[in-house]
């Protein structure tokens, strides 16, 4: 078998984040070092796909794993296997060749790889899913402007009611029975009147020019 010259970046990868000892209650070797088993596909997807691979999917990661000739060692669990891909051998990884035609179909594999907790994992690399992510993106920040807003309003309600009570000898309770009366007449942004000028309120109520 003619080797390549350098291994290929997924392999490197792969090896890289199974070796990695601060993720073995996420992926780890089997105890020969022959094989390396996923524990946790949805954690597995979410922190460690994307942070080497720049996507969440599994069901993509175990299809690359095909082409490269690994093997599902395991049908009660995510173990793969490569008679080159060892514990401590990194240098092996230059004698598997990705194959130009997907080997025969493991159904352990191919069959089940969307099953379980994968699906909590599914790919967000496609359009739709980046279109998904923007607008939750802008849904949160539209959020946090309507909560700064909103506690803007409540405190200008506040000020107003205080103004009132020290300067025009208003009770306060008079004041909480005529914004009661005067409500359904106003805009609301979750239940604090924001479209009432103070001008009209004054003026309305008799209070304008005390």
């Amino acid at each position: 078998m003619v080797m390549r010259s350098s291994p290929a970046p997924f392999l490197i990868k792969t090896f890289q984040l199974v070796d990695d000892l601060a993720t073995d209650h996420v992926v780890s070797w089997n105890e020969t070092g022959r094989a390396f088993i996923v524990w946790k596909t949805a954690e597995f997807a979410k922190d460690l796909l994307l942070k080497y691979f720049k996507h969440n999917n599994f069901s993509s990661f175990v299809r690359q794993l095909n082409t490269y000739g690994f093997r599902k060692a395991a049908s009660d669990k995510w173990e793969f296997s490569s008679d080159n891909f060892k514990r401590g051998h990194i240098d092996l990884l230059r004698q598997i060749r990705r194959q130009k035609t997907a080997p025969g179909k493991n159904p352990a594999v191919a069959d089940n790889v969307s099953s379980g907790d994968d699906l909590a994992s599914s790919s967000t690399s496609s359009p739709a899913s980046k279109t998904l992510d923007f607008e939750n993106d802008k849904l949160r920040k539209d959020n946090q402007m309507l909560a700064l807003e909103l506690a803007e309003t409540k405190k200008r309600c506040g000020d107003l009611i205080e103004f009132v009570t020290r300067f025009v000898n208003v009770d306060p309770e008079q004041i909480n029975s005529i914004l009661d009366s005067e409500e359904q007449h106003c805009v609301k942004l979750f239940g604090v009147v924001v479209k009432r000028k103070r001008e009209d309120w004054f003026e309305n109520n008799g209070l304008w020019g005390r």
